[in-house]
């Protein structure tokens, strides 16, 4: 972001990068840009994506668009067509000053309601086109904004908004008392940072994943040996720490983690201090030993799912006593169902006596959407069942605690301990997204095989892991 150093700007945009990360804001407006790195391809994906399917919507609708683009001369031009009572305005600029800050932002529609307000018997409502299939946190966050500005300017504050989706559809978005008081809040903090205060450090995996300036994150905790580096640690207990006088990994390591603190719970307690006593002497420390059920046949699962469409497109296994890796692709986001249809009837090919082994919750989450979405089977129960379907971050949360400062499947494989290498050196959830969008784009069949080839490596690494977990655990 570039402001004026006299004239500070916050704009809608900035409550997407506070979510990714804090720093994101303050960085863009008081660090040299040589300390700036470059966004993911994903990131630049989506945003290219975003541009185009914006002129894909508009192409279907009539308007009257801003083609200025000077602040001061669209502020005027917006609100020229507001005052004759333009039906839908495209690309507008509202503005209205607050706290030394200017607030502007660009709807990319107002489109005009029945109803009184300073311009007569009508008012505007803003409209915003995503390339999302449903509306997250920071766009309703925007809404409210535009929302905002709009109430300042005509006197009237909508109660409605509305999303066009990445599927065209329109979601009605209320905007209540509620909803404008939690944009308040997020947008006090952003004002804050514009004004020069540095957001106190915190680690999000969206400073890793999305932030250009993610690197510093990690650096400057490193520097301070900051009680951020703490592996899941709640921004709210990490508040709690400071204002107590627990600031750094080795201030907290040095407490007990049998007597909790700050009416922090037993289990988070003692979560926390001994997660500090691992980064502070780079070792692990075992928990117990950890309950793996067991059954002959292992199977390993992983899948790849494109959140922006909504999709799931790659079921991937691996079978641990064939080593053989068995995968079910969708190679068009129609294809969902005939994946989820071939994966269904593979099942009852499985022996009687088989487990599976995944890593986190999503895949069983997939398993009971896509299971209400096209239905389900007796063989399917059987999958699905707790006793046979475990997850094994569940596990090493209750048996391990490695010196690292995140917890994925990629983290813990690729760290000294585990010692997994994934053959494509960009893999990883969001490189997957980024590959299949460029597949269904381009047709080149080489990104389609990465894609299968970097799930494969997900499936192994996980039984890399449970080999691990059985071989070096406590006896």
């Amino acid at each position: 972001m570039k402001t004026d150093k006299e004239t500070k700007v916050i704009s809608p945009h900035l409550f997407t990068e506070y979510m990714m990360c804090p720093a994101w804001i303050y960085h863009d407006l008081y660090t040299d840009e040589k300390s700036k790195g470059e966004l993911s391809e994903l990131t630049l994906k989506l945003m290219e994506q975003g541009v185009l399917h914006e002129k894909e919507v508009i192409e279907d609708l009539e308007f009257t668009e801003v083609k200025v683009v000077e602040p001061r001369k669209a502020v005027g031009a917006t609100l020229k067509l507001m005052k004759e009572g333009a039906t839908r305005i495209y690309q507008g600029t509202l503005e209205m000053a607050e706290s030394d800050l200017i607030w502007r932002g660009r709807p990319d529609l107002l489109e005009r309601m029945p109803g009184p307000s300073k311009l007569g018997n009508y008012f505007y409502i803003p409209v915003e086109i995503k390339n999302s299939k449903e509306p997250r946190t920071e766009h309703k966050h925007q809404l409210a904004f535009y929302a905002k500005l709009l109430a300042e300017i005509q006197g009237h504050r909508p109660e409605i908004s509305a999303i066009i989706n990445t599927e065209k559809e329109r979601l009605e978005i209320r905007i209540d008392d509620e909803a404008m008081q939690k944009m308040m809040v997020r947008a006090n903090e952003i004002a804050d940072i514009i004004k020069g205060r540095k957001p106190s450090l915190h680690l999000r995996s969206g400073c890793r994943r999305e932030s250009p300036w993610g690197h510093l994150c990690i650096e400057e905790c490193e520097k301070a040996n900051d009680a951020a580096l703490i592996y899941n640690i709640r921004e709210t207990t990490l508040d709690k720490l400071r204002d107590a006088g627990y600031e750094t990994v080795a201030d907290i390591a040095r407490l007990d983690p049998e007597k909790p603190e700050l009416k922090i719970s037993p289990k988070t307690w003692r979560q926390i201090v001994e997660q500090a006593r691992s980064l502070q002497e780079d070792k692990i420390i075992w928990l117990g030993k950890p309950k793996i059920p067991e059954k002959d046949y292992k199977i390993y699962f992983d899948i790849e799912g494109d959140p922006l469409l909504g999709v799931e497109y790659l079921f991937g296994f691996w079978l641990g006593e064939e080593q053989k890796f068995k995968y079910f692709l969708a190679e068009k986001p129609e294809d969902e169902e005939r994946m989820w249809r071939e994966f269904l009837a593979w099942l009852p090919t499985l022996p009687e006596d088989y487990i599976v082994y995944h890593y986190a919750d999503y895949e069983k989450t997939v398993l009971k959407r896509l299971s209400e979405k096209y239905g389900g089977s007796r063989e399917l129960d059987i999958f699905m069942d707790e006793s046979r379907l475990i997850d094994l971050l569940r596990i090493v949360k209750e048996s391990v605690i490695f010196p690292l400062y995140f917890y994925s499947i990629k983290d813990l494989a690729k760290s000294r301990f585990v010692n997994y290498k994934w053959r494509h050196q960009k893999a990883g959830g969001a490189q997957s997204i980024f590959w299949y969008e460029k597949w269904l784009e381009t047709g080149n069949r080489q990104i389609l095989q990465d894609i299968i080839d970097y799930n494969e490596d997900d499936v192994v690494a996980t039984e890399y892991l449970f080999n691990w977990l059985k071989e070096n655990s406590p006896k």
